[in-house]
């Protein structure tokens, strides 16, 4: 709840506004039975609005970011990218017929970037 105000503030001093329509809540914890409390929270208020915790990964910079933590949700989207990225690298060799070092180094360069992507988190 301050961070929202704490934010508010430091636009007011910056001369920033923020897009309170894309704001968005996310509530972590590494635990993984929740003890939930008698009246989960409803949301924060941010600029008169307020905002619901989000129950399903969140994308931020590229990485999508659970509740727990556990980066499963990202590492199913970029397994996905991955292997799509090297569907297509099939195709693309079996019609054209790229050479074994030419096929290498599209892997290299476009199925492991897709699926190392943000790896270093985990």
């Amino acid at each position: 709840m301050s961070a929202a105000t704490a934010a508010q503030e430091w636009a007011v001093a910056n001369a920033v506004t923020f897009d309170t329509e894309k704001t968005e809540a996310i509530l972590f914890c590494r635990r993984r039975k929740h003890n939930t409390p008698a009246a989960p929270p409803r949301g924060i208020l941010v600029d008169g609005r307020t905002v619901e915790f989000n129950k399903q990964a969140t994308r931020w910079l590229g990485v999508w970011l659970d509740s727990q933590l556990t980066l499963k949700d990202h590492h199913d989207v970029r397994m996905k990218k991955a292997r799509n990225a090297q569907n297509r690298l099939r195709r693309l060799a079996g019609q054209v017929g790229l050479s074994l070092e030419n096929c290498r180094k599209v892997q290299a360069a476009r199925v492991q970037a897709a699926v190392l992507f943000g790896s270093e988190l985990w």
